[in-house]
């Protein structure tokens, strides 16, 4: 058990956890030891072994021993994901590389994470997608657009959502009032203001019940019935009551949850293994 000691904390991400004490982050590994000790104004999780600190108002990326690797010259950007991540100057989006260079031009009107190596990007009120050297793979189109997640992205048109996939097919008609990305083989989906998860071919894995649900990780999501979180499986049975204020999803055995306004960790099944604190 990591014993309560840190003042806010992200989940853990490639084994490693940013953690706050006072007003500096760093970083600790899994058994709560610090990896990189707190010394960063804000401070993300990793992401392909490169993450994104704040110091003094200036943005830098720093590896697992924290040195520094990147400082951006950008006023916004993202993590890293396929070697790429999204920057804006606050007029204009594109993508840099690890070396910090430009991967692609910095000229349109919105940009999100590389995924399955096409990027989502906006040009007007259109949305479409990118390779990674900038040039379309699907032109702008859609209402809106999600990432690629197992070959299948969301897409809107006229405020229903369905899924596209690489052959730039609709195979899921837009009939959603919501819609996510699929995960573990499993989408979840809002019909009615109820929310439940359909398979590739659209059909019902469990029926719309839920209040609120998350996306399957490890083979749990997340789920809310009146104003508590719990978790399910992939056939809908219960595995953890609804019990928590707030839960997030399961990296490494272990989701953070909230209680009376404090977070702690809990395994697969249920048992803290942080109890929660501050």
């Amino acid at each position: 058990m990591i014993k309560p000691k840190f003042d806010n904390t992200w989940g853990f991400a490639e084994k490693l956890a940013a953690v706050c004490v006072g007003d500096k982050w760093g970083y600790i590994d899994m058994d709560g030891q610090y990896k990189i000790s707190p010394q960063y104004d804000w401070a993300e999780n990793f992401s392909e072994g490169l993450a994104r600190v704040i110091i003094n108002q200036k943005t830098f990326y720093i590896n697992r021993e924290g040195k520094i690797i990147i400082k951006s010259q950008f006023n916004e950007s993202g993590d890293f994901k396929e070697a790429l991540t999204w920057v804006s100057t606050g007029d204009a989006y594109g993508y840099i590389n690890r070396e910090g260079k430009k991967a692609t031009k910095i000229n349109y009107d919105w940009a999100s994470d590389f995924s399955e190596w096409l990027g989502v990007v906006r040009k007007g009120t259109k949305y479409g997608y990118i390779n990674r050297n900038g040039e379309y793979y699907i032109s702008p189109q859609y209402d809106w657009a999600g990432d690629f997640s197992e070959g299948i992205a969301v897409i809107m048109i006229a405020d229903k959502y369905g899924y596209i996939d690489k052959q730039r097919r609709i195979i899921i008609n837009p009939m959603f009032d919501q819609a996510g990305d699929f995960s573990e083989g499993l989408a979840k989906v809002k019909v009615n203001n109820w929310w439940g998860f359909i398979n590739k071919n659209g059909e019902y894995v469990i029926n719309p019940q839920f209040k609120m649900v998350g996306d399957f990780s490890e083979g749990l999501a997340m789920y809310q019935t009146d104003s508590l979180y719990g978790y399910i499986d992939k056939s809908g049975k219960i595995t953890i009551k609804a019990k928590y204020d707030y839960a997030m999803e399961f990296s490494n055995g272990l989701a953070r949850v909230q209680v009376n306004k404090k977070w702690g960790y809990i395994d697969k099944t249920g048992k803290y293994i942080w109890q929660p604190s501050k």
